[in-house]
């Protein structure tokens, strides 16, 4: 797949992420404020192109996760762009204190930093984060220190790594989608009605959809409902959730 291939996944993604806001636990890809979102496409462009070079294999999912796959590696490595804070680091307070009696920490704003990250598509791995000047910084040294990281990482791991998954469809990604949808919608929207038997309860709901109706329901009281839709929210529905959501009866 080619570069602008895969920068225009990125763009299609970018409006489904919107979803987001609504879910739970959103899964990674570029999450950047709008005055750094074509700096990113272009820094994007030059990590891929530097990839490519290297014979990595490049794959954008759905929800818009990167994930980079060195040559002849069984893990894939999940590259994100978005900020982190820079906070107090306990390691400096407990060194001084041990120097003196009592020290003052004032109170200060925190300050988001451009960040790549990266980790290993496997089971319990974390974040490598990665401070980047997206105006400065090159995008072919940066490609190649994390290549090099992901080669060292490489070396340690004894099996294969987790499955990418392209189009996916977890119950949350579901529920972030129906509750956006209320939200766009508004009070006299069908969306509403299930966003609204969902967060007032208590109990934990399991939703399917199947075509233009939507069914919520619990085991413990057995408890379902059945919503139909019109065209206008399935077609919205089905601008944001991948076509394996659409079954047929």
């Amino acid at each position: 797949m080619n570069i602008q291939t895969l920068l225009s996944e990125i763009k299609q993604a970018k409006k489904r992420r919107v979803i987001f806001d609504y879910h739970p636990s959103p899964v990674s890809g570029v999450d950047v404020m709008a005055k750094d979102w074509k700096p990113s496409l272009v820094l994007l462009h030059g990590l891929f192109k530097s990839f490519k070079e290297k014979n990595c294999s490049i794959t954008i999912t759905w929800w818009g996760q990167i994930f980079i796959t060195p040559e002849n590696s069984s893990t894939a490595f999940e590259l994100a762009l978005s900020y982190k804070l820079v906070n107090v680091e306990m390691h400096d307070v407990h060194t001084l204190m041990r120097e003196q009696d009592f020290i003052i920490l004032r109170p200060a704003t925190a300050t988001p930093y451009y960040t790549v990250s990266l980790r290993a598509h496997r089971n319990s791995t974390k974040w490598k984060d990665i401070p980047f000047n997206i105006g400065c910084d090159s995008a072919e040294k940066l490609a190649t220190a994390l290549h090099l990281d992901m080669l060292i990482k490489i070396k340690s791991y004894s099996s294969a790594g987790l499955q990418i998954e392209k189009h996916s469809l977890s119950d949350d990604d579901l529920l972030a989608a129906l509750h956006y949808g209320a939200a766009k919608f508004g009070n006299n929207s069908q969306f509403y009605r299930i966003s609204s038997v969902i967060l007032n309860s208590i109990r934990r709901w399991e939703v399917e959809l199947m075509e233009n109706q939507i069914t919520v329901q619990t085991q413990y009281p057995i408890k379902s409902r059945t919503f139909q839709l019109n065209d206008k929210e399935v077609m919205f529905l089905r601008s944001f959730l991948p076509s394996i959501v659409c079954k047929s009866e």
